[in-house]
């Protein structure tokens, strides 16, 4: 039954792409579809490299016909109507946008589509019209065979980082000029953000396995004893207090239904939501940076702030979510990788004794790693794109 209703699923996109296809003969020559640049993130939020080109492009090209796809109930939603067109996606008008756009551009592989996944089967299959650009989420520390080429068709990778870069041209097997050494269109904030606040910001990924499991489930998992064992740690609240520091936890977008299980019971510990916070503005205005595997260290070191990963479950983590790839914690890292709450405490205390500065070894590495940094990765993106039309 479920290989059935997966076929139904499949036929379903297929012949609605079809016929969005065909009507897309005439819409193409509309002043709504011509030419038209899709642009897209999640579709449900707008705080990503989706937003700050799409912003880039409404401000220094308004002659690129351009339309972001978010759902008009996410909290972003808002600011990116701001900007310019938007599209509700999941409707008539976002796959016969999707049909008619002339180059889709996303964080995710396939994140203009209606359905990322089953339409990277149609992508496979050649079936879908227009370039493909993935600006990508963020700096890749993982192996992602899904982006390899097959099955992944791709006009635009973009990479940030040299190491990063160099993985992907020689594994993931892209045509010539697929994989671009741009940056992330995000990152031209980053090197203007203002002095941060004396705030250290806790921020972990997600766990495939921890996803839409009951309260209960989720409540005996060895990440939430974990993290709830850290926001709860007697040193760590008597050097916050020490200090004058507050500590913010954020979790993934992915684990957010989750977040009020994350109680504060001290005053100098907030946990924040998807509602009232901006990942990025959390990065910039906060000292130092607690996670474990999450790409949000990339944009941590490339501010040059110091940082700590907590690890407590490196090997299930490795073996059920992500593959291991080119970047090792410990050997090119930039900062410590723990496995207990309590170690990582030890380590906030000691950065608040040496004036948050980080260590020299690893920033040596942050230098080695990113090359030169810059703030016109935006208009480097738009450059490459318009370069594959």
């Amino acid at each position: 039954m479920k290989r059935i209703k997966s076929a139904l699923i499949y036929g379903g996109y297929a012949l609605g792409y079809l016929l969005a296809w065909c009507a897309g003969l005439l819409a193409r020559r509309l002043p709504r579809y011509k030419k038209l640049w899709l642009i897209s993130e999640r579709k449900t939020d707008a705080r990503d490299n989706g937003l700050h080109f799409f912003r880039y492009l409404t401000r220094e090209h308004p002659e690129i016909n351009a339309a972001f796809l978010i759902d008009r109930d996410s909290p972003d939603y808002g600011r990116v109507r701001e900007l310019g067109r938007v599209i509700q996606p999941w409707t008539a008008e976002h796959l016969l946008a999707f049909a008619c756009a002339q180059v889709h551009v996303s964080t995710h592989y396939m994140g203009c589509a209606p359905d990322m996944y089953r339409f990277r089967r149609l992508n496979e299959l050649r079936l879908i019209r227009g370039k493909q650009a993935v600006i990508r989420h963020g700096i890749s520390a993982a192996d992602a065979p899904e982006l390899h080429c097959p099955p992944a068709h791709l006009d635009l990778y973009v990479c940030s980082a040299v190491p990063e870069y160099q993985d992907a041209l020689h594994r993931y097997g892209h045509p010539e000029g697929v994989v671009r050494m741009l940056g992330l269109c995000r990152y031209d904030r980053l090197l203007q953000a203002p002095a941060p606040k004396r705030q250290i910001l806790v921020m972990p990924t997600w766990r495939m396995f921890l996803h839409k499991l009951s309260d209960e489930a989720f409540q005996a998992s060895d990440y939430y004893r974990t993290y709830t064992a850290l926001l709860n740690d007697p040193s760590l609240l008597a050097a916050l207090e020490e200090w004058d520091y507050r500590l913010v936890f954020y979790l993934h977008y992915m684990l957010q239904p989750y977040t009020r299980l994350f109680p504060s019971g001290h005053p100098r510990v907030a946990v924040r939501g998807l509602g009232d916070a901006d990942v990025q503005e959390l990065l910039m205005e906060s000292a130092m940076l607690i996670t474990d595997y999450s790409s949000v260290f990339f944009d941590f070191a490339y501010m040059g702030k110091p940082l700590a990963c907590l690890q407590f479950d490196e090997e299930l983590f490795f073996r059920t979510q992500y593959r291991r790839g080119y970047f090792d914690f410990r050997r090119d890292g930039f900062g410590p990788v723990f496995r207990r709450p309590e170690e990582v405490s030890g380590y906030i205390r000691a950065c608040l004794e040496r004036g948050m500065e980080p260590e020299a070894q690893y920033r040596a590495r942050a230098e080695q790693f990113f090359g030169e940094r810059g703030t016109d990765h935006c208009a480097k993106t738009f450059q490459a794109i318009e370069g594959l039309l």
